[in-house]
């Protein structure tokens, strides 16, 4: 009998939704492996607390959870309340072996002690660093009482892990630094701890990019660089710096900037783009399917990935680096990627600490200018890299760990 397991992550999208397939892939190779898999994620809608839907092969259980706007106390009660409400009704789904956790120390907690009751295997997987990211993009001191029981909490989730899934290599560090190892004083043996990042589908990623291109006359024009950034537009991308780099480029005809995606500051940066006529930044649409993304960022000169500063200090997981990579156009990180610089190491862009715009207008005129040649040796170094991360290999390695 096929051995069961639970994915269970809020965020986690069904697949005509999806903008980060990690969680879909990992299904699907798994199912491939010989596993039962139900995918467990949170939903607003609906007046049920649980409403089981079958998506193609997928399998899903979306949680009725509290609906919430921006990201205040009402989207942390919202992760907790789903994490609360499974755990007091798993027993009334099929019992899993193995529960693969996304984990958002520390309001996800009752899916720890889920585990324990239901007796399973427990592999906890971080994106990102919660509590600590609060701490980085100074929303809260590492000395607040709060952020000390957070921590506190953090450090049971991983301790109650028979296997720990980091999608950043700095966490290692992380680990030991805060003497949860055993090797400094801690529980957590590093034997049990992987660094798995994020990827991308590299087979249909290509068919995506001929399945759908699009009549947009910006994208098709041959006789401009065209700077693309895709993805969230809020506090901690930065994204004002890199319009302010192209307002420096506006006597460069041959520059134009474009803008995927939306946030908290899309409003504000376009009124500013407004105010100050800057006449090469074209802002579109706020949100694209994941595979009409494909065939944008092909069309690149150059895909830009912005932070604000100290973001990578433990790495970059972010997905749509990868699709940059898979892209196979050169890439400027605003950010030092302190871990893993998959950028610098391979020589496919630049990814250094770009605090004014003059430095940006530097190091994207120092890749889009370069001869052609060695132009196209970058594009081809970057599609290269991107087979590393291809998720027939991540899945390979994680299918590894659930035993």
């Amino acid at each position: 009998m096929a051995k069961v397991v639970w994915i269970v992550n809020y965020y986690t999208a069904t697949p005509e939704k999806v903008s980060n397939p990690r969680y879909l892939q990992m299904a699907h190779y798994f199912m491939k492996g010989g596993y039962k898999v139900i995918t467990f994620n949170h939903t607003f809608k609906g007046e049920k607390i649980f409403q089981r839907r079958q998506y193609g092969e997928y399998d899903f259980v979306h949680v009725k959870s509290p609906c919430y706007v921006g990201n205040g106390l009402k989207r942390m009660y919202s992760i907790w309340k789903f994490a609360q409400t499974l755990n007091n009704h798993c027993k009334e789904f099929e019992k899993p072996d193995i529960v693969l956790q996304n984990i958002h120390p520390p309001f996800d907690y009752p899916i720890v002690k889920m585990t324990k009751k239901l007796e399973a295997k427990y592999i906890a997987e971080a994106w990102d660093l919660w509590p600590d990211n609060f701490a980085v993009y100074g929303l809260m001191s590492r000395s607040n009482p709060i952020m000390k029981v957070a921590y506190q909490i953090e450090k049971y989730y991983y301790y109650a892990a028979d296997e720990i899934v980091f999608t950043l290599k700095g966490a290692f560090d992380y680990l030991k630094n805060k003497g949860w190892t055993t090797e400094t004083g801690g529980k957590i043996d590093m034997n049990h701890v992987h660094y798995i990042n994020n990827g991308i589908d590299l087979e249909q990623f290509d068919k995506d990019v001929v399945a759908h291109p699009r009549k947009d006359a910006d994208l098709n024009d041959p006789n401009t660089y065209k700077v693309i950034y895709l993805g969230s537009i809020n506090l901690a991308n930065n994204v004002k710096t890199l319009i302010e780099a192209a307002n420096l480029l506006q006597g460069n005809p041959k520059y134009r900037f474009f803008f995927y995606g939306d946030g908290a500051y899309r409003r504000q940066l376009e009124w500013m783009v407004k105010e100050k006529q800057i006449s090469n930044v074209v802002f579109k649409e706020r949100r694209i399917p994941l595979a009409e993304c494909a065939w944008v960022v092909s069309q690149a000169t150059v895909n830009v990935m912005n932070y604000s500063k100290g973001f990578a200090y433990m790495g970059v997981s972010a997905g749509k680096m990868f699709q940059y990579l898979a892209a196979g156009k050169p890439i400027v990180c605003n950010v030092k990627i302190n871990y893993d610089d998959i950028i610098t190491d391979n020589d496919l862009g630049i990814a250094r600490d770009l605090i004014t715009p003059e430095e940006f207008v530097t190091e994207i005129r120092h890749i889009a200018e370069q001869p052609q040649e060695q132009y196209d040796d970058m594009c081809k170094r970057v599609r290269k890299v991107a087979t590393r991360f291809d998720y027939k290999v991540l899945a390979k390695q994680e299918l590894e760990l659930l035993g």
